[in-house]
């Protein structure tokens, strides 16, 4: 009877300690997941009137980032100017592609701390007279601005066809997704990659669909979320409860195409309804419901630089490069799983 004793009365004990720890514990995650905003003031960027981006304006456009603290400001910025309005603090969260990646490399203390798109999903369109992608040996094509996560594609889909960009194709940067296509249809380049709703402006100018580069499945990204070392460590509920609004938004964003599609008319300035779904039908299906940072996209971004330009990529290590602290325990708190996320 004695032995039965002190066997039964240890788990006992050990079930009592560990509910304490339990609860101890429970009550520290629940503040730091559920702490009001350090800042809730902020501004978030983005950088094309592009589908891509349509969590982002539904997180906005349904109230979500209200509901979390935060009173969002939205502003539309080039990606290098978003990474630098980041980095002095003029805007507290980037929403693009590799420019943070470039900005780290050259001693900028910037990390990524989610994504929402990290493979490239556009398409590149040529001129009535071209009709493959190898008719652009010894022609132009557009892009937007030099490391952008369109520059990446372009490149990468020119590579995957044969042709050596700023060789075989040249490269002209026009700024902008609607300024590729300008360019396109006014003769000034022999293609352009674009991005919905540009796409399907262009097939209906009649231009040739040459790379679906979304079913390339190439790594990158495409729609990451990032700030400053310093933004991160001083502001963590900000940063909790931006993740949040943009996981609601990612999640209402596939579930109801309606208000998707009405952010998307809005933000892309879009008028006519078949534009509107086939900007959504692009891009619904490459909105990731996970909000982590893949490493396969971080690594596929240092094969991607000039090694000219960025000799300290090859020795640089990928990890340094984001946080998935904060996803991590989104994830733990069962708050993105509550969402039908991971």
């Amino acid at each position: 009877m004695d032995r039965h004793r002190i066997v039964n009365k240890t788990p006992r004990w050990s079930v009592l300690f560990a509910l304490m720890l339990s609860v101890a514990s429970g009550r520290s995650f629940a503040a730091e997941l559920g702490g009001k905003p350090e800042k809730t003031d902020v501004v978030v960027t983005y950088a094309q009137p592009s589908g891509a981006f349509t969590p982002i304006w539904v997180a906005y456009e349904a109230g979500l980032f209200k509901k979390y603290g935060l009173n969002a400001s939205l502003q539309l910025l080039t990606p290098q100017v978003s990474a630098q309005a980041v980095i002095s603090e003029e805007a507290d969260f980037y929403t693009d592609g590799p420019d943070l990646i470039n900005a780290r490399l050259r001693g900028g203390q910037v990390k990524y701390f989610g994504g929402t798109m990290q493979q490239l999903v556009f398409q590149i369109w040529g001129a009535k007279e071209i009709k493959s992608i190898k008719d652009l040996r010894g022609k132009t094509i557009a892009a937007s601005t030099p490391r952008a996560a369109l520059d990446t594609a372009t490149r990468e889909a020119l590579k995957k066809n044969g042709l050596a960009p700023d060789k075989d194709v040249q490269i002209l940067y026009v700024q902008s997704v609607p300024a590729i296509l300008s360019s396109v249809l006014g003769g000034k380049t022999s293609a352009g990659t674009l991005s919905a709703p540009n796409t399907l402006k262009a097939k209906e100018a009649g231009l040739n669909l040459l790379v679906d580069v979304g079913k390339l499945n190439i790594p990158a990204f495409q729609v990451a979320y990032g700030t400053t070392e310093k933004y991160l460590k001083n502001n963590p509920n900000t940063v909790y409860a931006f993740l949040k609004a943009i996981a609601e938004g990612v999640v209402m964003s596939r579930k109801d195409p309606a208000i998707a599609k009405k952010a998307i008319s809005k933000y892309g300035k879009i008028d006519d309804p078949a534009t509107v779904d086939g900007t959504y039908e692009a891009f619904a299906p490459y909105w990731a419901m996970s909000l982590a940072v893949r490493l396969e996209a971080i690594r596929a971004q240092f094969e991607y630089l000039d090694e000219k330009e960025f000799p300290s990529a090859k020795n640089a290590d990928p990890k340094d490069f984001f946080d998935n602290s904060f996803v991590d325990s989104l994830a733990k708190s069962g708050f993105l799983n509550n969402l039908g996320m991971k």
